[in-house]
């Protein structure tokens, strides 16, 4: 299957947009027809929620100094009750979703015992790859997202190689060592490189999720395309903190940098007239700021490398995907159920007490970072009207 008929296009039949089920946001009443933070929540409330959650509470005063503002008015403008409402929905719900797994974890206690894994610490890669995979038998889901990850990464590494420009290949002394080199991103390769970045993620579903490879070809197209940005944005965050912490790089191909410097020559190879000065001097400061911007979310939360890997499956595993093709939705809660499960065995067997404070950071990482994929999308918006691109460059 080519990557070109893999991928079609974005518009659904209108009857897929018909009959969605309404809901209400268990902090303020208001109907809803999709979750956020992982719970029955408006927009609204949910950024509030996020907004809030890293302020000293102590400053957060009960408007009637009673604590039960959002019992008399659910669309109080109290932020103390609206904040600790939130948060008892957020804990209630995770608490139930923990019930069953922790009565049969408690069994299997009882039979032999078993070393506890040691949480993860070690980077994910093209080097983590192996045809023989360890899978855990706490959690099973989370050790293919992994595997799955490390192939995602291995396709895009051979698929790049034959992107780099002649005067860049390194020696096949330098590929033996198994260390990641990385060269100047030029504007003709963004499409390309876009194309095997799809093509990676295509054979990431396939290798770790039996649902996804269970799906006709434009079924799996849709959930690719509707869940692209963010996927692209969390995994090249984890890669550029990883590898450029401090600065403004980022990594818009798996082997490809692009920084404030290097834009100086981005332009170098666009085959239809721009001012190059202009297109410069504009792409340098949006791609800089939102560089920043993902690494100071992604670092202010700090997930751990098993973290990432769940991050990963719920960023491919897109809320957006129901709201584009309704018909998915029982397959997408589902394999979103069985990654927050796993999390839940994670933070068990860690001991972890905080778990349900530590999800909604998780939860807020990835909001946070949809954030920066919208602000992406309004800076391509506006280099598309300057001329600057003529088409979608899913790389940017």
């Amino acid at each position: 299957v080519s990557v070109d008929t893999a991928f079609p296009p974005m518009s659904r039949p209108r009857e897929n947009r018909m009959n969605v089920q309404l809901r209400h946001c268990l902090i303020c009443g208001v109907p809803i027809k999709e979750c956020h933070l992982g719970i029955d929540s408006c927009r609204a409330c949910s950024v509030f929620y996020k907004r809030t959650l890293n302020l000293d509470k102590e400053l957060l005063k009960c408007k009637k100094g009673t604590g039960d503002c959002i019992l008399t008015e659910p669309t109080t403008s109290c932020r103390r009750c609206r904040f600790q409402k939130f948060s008892d929905v957020l804990s209630n719900a995770l608490s139930r979703k923990t019930k069953e797994e922790s009565m049969e974890t408690d069994r299997e206690s009882d039979e032999d015992s078993r070393e506890t894994p040691a949480p993860s610490t070690s980077f994910i890669d093209y080097n983590s790859f192996s045809l023989y995979p360890s899978i855990s038998k706490d959690t099973p889901l989370m050790s293919r997202i992994r595997h799955g990850y490390s192939l995602l990464c291995l396709v895009r590494k051979s698929g790049e190689l034959q992107a780099i420009p002649p005067h860049f290949v390194p020696s096949q002394e330098e590929i033996d060592q198994n260390k990641i080199h990385f060269f100047p991103l030029t504007y003709s390769l963004t499409m390309p490189l876009g194309k095997i970045f799809l093509a990676a993620l295509f054979d990431f579903g396939n290798a770790t999720f039996d649902d996804f490879r269970r799906l006709t070809t434009e079924e799996k197209g849709i959930i690719i395309m509707t869940s692209f940005k963010i996927v692209n944005m969390l995994e090249s965050t984890y890669r550029s903190v990883h590898y450029f912490p401090n600065c403004d790089t980022g990594l818009p191909g798996y082997m490809f940098q692009l920084n404030g410097h290097l834009m100086e020559t981005f332009f170098d190879d666009c085959t239809h007239p721009i001012n190059k000065e202009e297109a410069i001097d504009a792409c340098r400061r949006n791609m800089s700021a939102l560089n920043r911007l993902s690494k100071d979310h992604y670092r202010r939360v700090a997930p751990t490398d098993a973290e990432f890997v769940l991050l990963l499956g719920l960023a491919f595993w897109s809320h957006e995907i129901t709201s584009v093709c309704e018909p998915l939705t029982d397959i997408v809660e589902r394999n979103r159920n069985d990654i927050m499960k796993e999390l839940h065995v994670l933070y068990k067997l860690q001991g972890r007490a905080d778990y349900a404070t530590r999800l909604g950071e998780l939860y807020c990482l990835l909001a946070n970072l949809e954030e920066v994929c919208t602000l992406a999308e309004e800076d391509a918006e506006l280099y598309r009207l300057m001329n600057f691109f003529t088409e979608d460059r899913p790389c940017l």
